[in-house]
């Protein structure tokens, strides 16, 4: 119960890891505020968490919008009186494509999603934390903001921007006992890989990129999400956890190819 008494608003919560998040940090604890721009979903997944036997609250909002992330910040203020925790894991990745092919509008969505929505959430739960005199802020990033990768031009460059982010927060917010760390996860078995995960010889192609010759698991950054949100990292601050089986150790088979290759194999 590391997270007892704390509230924590986990962003795109209502499906994959988010909501794995959700569940996970609820069993150490904490309220938990469930987001997602589908009010209903959250509501179900807020269902879920007060089994567990804390307090939870579903808020409809879009993070991309600002007017619709500061209607949630005071929403979850109002009704559970603080934000401890933030945990920024919304994110879209809607096309695979190679950068010439890629539309404008394709463009602002991921990062509008992705870099855009993140920031809007630091700055609104930020300046709460900065008047109650403290919190924690945890970002999900990527392997490829580290990486890069083909056919995932915008998507890299919103979570590299993501980890820059983290950084810049970390040095401003520390001041105000306000931590700010990133996670980067590697391939992992759910969340946005979920549509892929019954395709057997693109699993296999895959996890021979791996050092580990495997997929992560959702509960394995959960872990590292809990760790981040708890005092057991009071001295972590900026930093940005890799988590990728050893992935960014050498540079991978590009994804496009994989795909292509693995296709033709059948």
């Amino acid at each position: 119960m590391k997270l007892k008494g704390k509230v924590a608003l986990i962003t795109g919560s209502t499906r994959g890891i988010g909501r794995e998040f959700a569940i996970g940090f609820a069993k150490e604890g904490a309220d938990v505020i469930i987001n997602g721009r589908n009010l209903e979903k959250a509501k179900a997944v807020a269902e879920e968490v007060k089994s567990i036997g804390v307090k939870s609250i579903a808020i409809g909002a879009d993070v991309s919008l600002s007017q619709d992330v500061t209607r949630m910040v005071e929403e979850a203020i109002q009704s559970l009186g603080r934000i401890d925790l933030l945990v920024n894991n919304a994110g879209v990745n809607p096309f695979i494509l190679e950068a010439e092919k890629i539309k404008e509008e394709g463009w602002d969505q991921v990062i509008d999603v992705n870099l855009k929505g993140v920031f809007l959430c630091c700055q609104a739960v930020g300046k709460k934390m900065i008047e109650q005199g403290g919190g924690k802020i945890i970002n999900i990033s990527s392997v490829v903001g580290f990486l890069g990768e083909q056919g995932f031009l915008p998507y890299s460059v919103s979570k590299a921007g993501v980890m820059m982010l983290t950084r810049v927060l970390a040095y401003e917010w520390s001041k105000y006992h306000v931590t700010v760390n990133a996670i980067a996860p590697g391939f992992i078995a759910g969340g946005m890989n979920t549509p892929i995960l019954n395709k057997e010889i693109l699993v296999s192609g895959l996890t021979q990129q791996v050092p580990l010759k495997r997929l992560g698991k959702p509960e394995e950054i959960v872990k590292i999400a809990l760790f981040l949100a708890s005092e057991d990292s009071s001295y972590i601050n900026g930093t940005t956890i890799v988590a990728d089986g050893g992935l960014t150790g050498y540079r991978p088979v590009g994804f496009i190819d994989l795909i292509a290759e693995m296709m033709k194999r059948g």
